[in-house]
């Protein structure tokens, strides 16, 4: 697994000693857990909702034969402590060049100790970048749990992607996100609403979405373009 390592600054107390909620607060907890979504996956998405509008499963015309490739890149903002993005990039079977999907901000909160996870349309930088939703919640050892990003709009996969549709039958997800990282990857478990403009709970949705690490190698014609700056700097 990745390591994230900050350089701690100590401060040597009067009579000897070590000041070491210092050094703890310099190292945000659960930061390896963050840095550890970064780096080459082959994922595999699954989404359950009623049988006419499952995604991803056999069910549905446009299963996934195979999983998608996905590098996922990380540097820490330059001007934020304590603020990492992490730019997903994925690859078609067709063509092996990247091609950005979307990308994370994770903002630790030392006050409370939460991170938020932003999730943002595009590439890091581009004019084009929304707000797809945010939430916060801490790291519990290597899980992840924030059951509050209401009124996040609709995924790619209902608002007219080829390989999904073209809902119009409600207006907003309230989402419930899960992350448990392992050495081997990590998943993501969604437990969505889907909500109208009215306010009426239209149907509820499942998404189980698996991240399976590969060497990096896997993933080298994207790492050129979007690197990953793990700091290897020891305390």
């Amino acid at each position: 697994m990745i390591r994230y390592h900050h350089i701690l600054t100590l401060t040597t107390l009067i009579g000897g000693g070590v000041n070491v909620a210092l050094a703890q607060e310099t190292t945000p907890k659960g930061i390896e857990n963050v840095e550890n979504v970064s780096g080459c996956f082959d994922v595999t998405y699954r989404f359950i909702e009623d049988g006419a509008h499952d995604m991803f499963s056999k069910q549905h015309k446009q299963e996934l034969a195979n999983p998608n490739r996905e590098w996922i890149s990380f540097k820490e903002k330059e001007g934020e402590k304590n603020t990492f993005i992490l730019q997903h990039v994925t690859f078609s079977r067709e063509k092996k060049e990247p091609q950005s999907h979307f990308h994370e901000i994770w903002r630790y909160n030392s006050n409370t100790g939460s991170w938020t996870q932003e999730i943002r349309s595009n590439a890091y930088g581009s004019e084009k970048t929304k707000l797809r939703y945010e939430c916060a919640a801490s790291w519990n050892m290597n899980q992840w749990s924030c059951h509050s990003a209401n009124e996040a709009g609709k995924p790619f996969r209902d608002s007219g992607a080829t390989f999904g549709f073209d809902r119009t039958d409600y207006d907003h997800l309230n989402r419930s996100n899960s992350i448990l990282v392992t050495p081997k990857g990590w998943v993501q478990s969604e437990h969505n609403k889907k909500v109208s403009a009215s306010g009426t709970v239209v149907s509820y949705e499942l998404g189980w979405i698996t991240y399976e690490r590969l060497e990096d190698g896997f993933c080298e014609t994207a790492i050129k373009p979007y690197p990953r700056e793990i700091s290897t700097k020891q305390p």
